[in-house]
């Protein structure tokens, strides 16, 4: 015989949680006609002291396993007696695509990861971003959203921050670059604003964010959750939140990495040439996109001098997805 436990499901005010204690539920934000609850995972930890509230989230793609891992784990280790402020964790945002091993929902179609603050009365996917936004995101006092290249994509580990744009103040945008960097990851990587990515709609209202990548393949390495871990205790520690891990210094960085994905002109068969982490000449080949009878659809090159930050990983691809990503470094 097997027992199996069950989470709770219920409507969980983080904010509610008595100081000194954690709670953890299963969180309804949309029920079907039948009476099924759609539910979304939170964690939330209050310590006995004031602090700032931290937001941290992995799993906003169902197929990106390093986030998740990471989360978990740093929430067995968190002690609320010993923290200060709150910390409230969404360690498998998208349950739908998770359940698919998919970066999409299989419900309707929508990518978690370019619809937020959503819309409370919307499709599911919808539903799911505006009640993670309202609940959680638009409450504390920073982000941290964790992906990886997931199933299609191999990413390098980097740490992802934000500059100064329409509707993201210097104030906001250092406290971005200052998350990113208490992360400790290899590299900094300047990322593009892109209206309905959780980061960046957070430091549109004020909230400062990192938005970091790491490994990917379909796959989970020990390393890259045990990246991530240390990184987010970096950043806990580094707010006061909790005390100061015993982990290796983050690096001292002088540069980021500036750029983003090229896209698929045609869709077939994907030929990488290059490796992560390789430097590129202008006009090097990067891949080759092949017809089923062998022949070269397209061949994509760098536009520049650069370093290869993501490579395609899952070998089809259709047209417009992300194919290969070289990106140049920069001062900061």
């Amino acid at each position: 015989m097997i027992a199996v436990a069950a989470d709770p499901v219920e409507e969980l005010d983080p904010f509610a949680v008595v100081p000194g204690t954690a709670r953890r539920a299963m969180v309804p934000f949309a029920v079907a006609a039948d009476g099924t609850a759609s539910t979304y995972p939170l964690i939330a930890i209050a310590g006995t002291r004031p602090g700032p509230t931290a937001a941290l989230v992995g799993g906003i793609h169902g197929d990106e396993f390093e986030g998740p891992s990471a989360l978990w784990r740093l929430a067995a280790s968190l002690d609320p007696a010993r923290l200060a402020g709150r910390v409230l964790i969404v360690p498998l945002a998208h349950g739908a695509a998770f359940a698919a091993g998919s970066r999409t929902s299989p419900v309707d179609g929508q990518n978690l990861a370019r619809i937020f603050p959503g819309d409370a009365g919307g499709t599911p996917s919808l539903r799911l971003a505006a009640d993670l936004f309202t609940r959680v995101i638009a409450r504390a006092d920073f982000l941290v959203d964790c992906h990886s290249g997931g199933v299609r994509l191999a990413f390098l580990p980097v740490a992802g921050f934000y500059g100064e744009a329409p509707g993201v103040t210097a104030e906001v945008a250092a406290g971005s670059l200052a998350l990113a960097k208490a992360m400790g990851l290899p590299q900094l990587w300047r990322l593009p604003g892109r209206a309905g990515v959780l980061s960046f709609e957070a430091m549109r209202r004020g909230i400062p964010a990192a938005g970091c990548e790491i490994g990917g393949r379909g796959g989970l390495l020990a390393a890259d959750s045990d990246r991530y871990l240390h990184g987010l205790r970096r950043v806990l520690a580094g707010r006061g939140v909790i005390a100061a891990p015993e982990l290796p210094p983050a690096p001292a960085y002088r540069s980021c990495l500036e750029g983003d994905w090229a896209l698929a002109p045609v869709g077939g068969f994907i030929d990488n040439h290059v490796e992560l982490g390789q430097r590129v000449v202008a006009g090097a080949s990067l891949a080759t996109i092949i017809s089923p009878l062998g022949t070269v659809l397209a061949r994509l090159t760098s536009a520049g001098e650069g370093i290869v930050m993501g490579v395609r990983h899952l070998r089809s691809i259709e047209a417009g997805e992300w194919a290969t990503c070289v990106v140049t470094e920069a001062a900061l």
